[in-house]
């Protein structure tokens, strides 16, 4: 039998599919310790405490769809409005992204300490992706999953430091890519995704989202992080149900 090129994955995947329906504790942060990522004593404390502590940040967004691709977003946005997942505007005007970050039960997910981060625009849910990480030959990689039905897409990004600024991308590192997972099969999607975060004093940040379809630009998010003024209440204390659309375990 010939030698096949199919590659296993063997990094944990989010068993959670479907909507995240209701909540529960809520969290501060995307995640616990940004320095398990990357060397955090070459980059502005600010950059740290906005993924520790995120849901102290005000977002303001730019979106930028190039012009090829216009036809297949404006497509796509009657199924991402009924999906509440990569639901970006159409329109290239900054806007307001409202977020909370909350606990999804580890048991169910299946991956190490995960959280989702709600993100909506005008009360219309734009992004739900559920943060969680893993660590293979050393690296420490962000595992992000966003639900979709009877499927995950997965995000693997490895994290550097250059020049100050942080960085996050899907090309660099073994584990690093876009993939779908449906059911125990997962494959690799010919997405990718580079963000670099940069502060421009210790209340503000700026951040570059790009994404690519086969190496060629498709989406540019600018985004303008403000840390607020007043300290949010009730990220230790409050729970709530959770119900999650269908899962499953392997």
């Amino acid at each position: 039998m010939p030698a096949t090129n199919q590659r296993t994955f063997n990094f944990p995947v989010s068993q959670i599919r479907g909507k995240l329906r209701h909540e529960h504790q809520p969290h501060p942060g995307l995640v616990d310790a940004l320095q398990d990522f990357v060397d955090t004593t070459k980059l502005h404390p600010v950059i740290s405490d906005f993924y520790e502590q995120t849901t102290s940040y005000r977002l303001l967004a730019t979106v930028q769809w190039k012009t090829w691709f216009k036809p297949f977003a404006f497509l796509y946005q009657g199924m991402s409005r009924l999906l509440q997942q990569l639901n970006l505007p159409f329109s290239n005007q900054q806007i307001e992204m409202t977020g909370r970050i909350v606990k999804v039960d580890e048991e169910q997910d299946s991956r190490q300490s995960p959280r989702a981060w709600i993100r909506t625009i005008k009360q219309q849910t734009v992004f739900v992706a559920i943060y969680s990480r893993h660590t293979s030959n050393q690296i420490t990689y962000m595992n992000i999953a966003l639900p979709l039905p009877f499927s995950t897409m997965v995000g693997i990004l490895y994290a550097y430091e250059e020049q100050g600024q942080l960085h996050l991308t899907s090309q660099q590192g073994e584990d690093a890519g876009i993939y779908l997972a449906i059911g125990n099969y997962v494959m690799k999607l010919p997405l990718q995704e580079h963000f670099r975060i940069a502060a421009v004093n210790d209340q503000t940040l700026t951040a570059v989202h790009k994404m690519t379809l086969f190496g060629i630009p498709f989406l540019h998010i600018d985004y303008h992080i403000q840390k607020n003024q007043q300290t949010r209440q009730g990220i230790s204390g409050h729970k709530e149900k959770v119900h999650i659309g269908t899962h499953q375990k392997e």
